[in-house]
């Protein structure tokens, strides 16, 4: 188990080598603040447990096992800036904070959900790009067909998977709704003459825009219809 020290440093070298040069040692203890000699000892450490390749005087690259970690730290920080930046209305600075304490500790659960809850975005809100998810698609974060909540019929049963919309203030008003990715809702009405349509959602009766009820992306059934059928298969 690698310590959040030691993933410090890969996410360093993972940033220094992202143009495609090996990451000098005075590059290393500049960005993370400390000695070169105390960069030097932690690569090598490093290097003879092969997450890093090290060479003299040449610098520092990642190993395939080193990029691995550096990459799912590097993605849960971006992903959590943005989530910050998008639906908490951090300012940047505020968002790149919050990541650096979170990134070591969040699960691969909740980045998951974080990926949904922020549609999948591309790039931090620096501009930086988020790397992909480990198998290279990150539709697979999602269960099934996910299709708009307005394009349910009246009476169905949905699970919503994630928010596909660009605007923050609409994620914020949707999130502060109750329409968060993982929650169970039903559509109780669609009102005539472009009125909104009347969704069940913990409980509570709400009236829905079409244009928000468009950006709240559901899988038909949900974890209700998951769970029967996982109960039929025991049966």
């Amino acid at each position: 188990m690698l310590s959040e020290i030691a993933e410090e440093y890969l996410e360093c070298v993972f940033e220094l080598t992202e143009r495609g040069e090996p990451a000098k040692t005075t590059e290393i203890a500049e960005l993370l603040k400390v000695a070169p000699a105390t960069v030097t000892e932690m690569i090598q450490k490093l290097a003879a447990e092969h997450y890093l390749n090290y060479e003299k005087y040449k610098g520092v690259m990642l190993t395939d096992k080193g990029m691995k970690v550096a990459r799912r730290i590097k993605r849960k920080h971006r992903l959590v800036e943005r989530f910050f930046y998008d639906v908490v209305g951090a300012k940047r600075r505020e968002s790149h904070e919050e990541a650096c304490r979170l990134e070591h500790i969040i699960s691969d659960e909740s980045e998951r959900k974080i990926c949904q809850m922020t549609n999948n975005p591309r790039f931090c809100p620096d501009g930086d790009p988020i790397p992909e998810c480990e198998d290279g698609d990150c539709a697979n974060c999602l269960s099934g067909v996910p299709m708009p909540l307005l394009e349910l019929r009246e009476g169905e049963d949905a699970e919503i998977t994630h928010l596909k919309c660009e605007d923050s203030a609409k994620i914020r008003r949707l999130i502060s709704m109750g329409f968060v990715p993982g929650t169970q809702v039903r559509i109780e009405e669609h009102l005539p003459m472009g009125g909104p349509i009347l969704v069940q959602l913990h409980e509570s009766r709400i009236a829905l825009a079409k244009d928000y009820a468009d950006l709240i992306m559901v899988q038909r059934g949900g974890r209700s219809k998951r769970r029967s059928r996982s109960a039929s298969a025991v049966e």
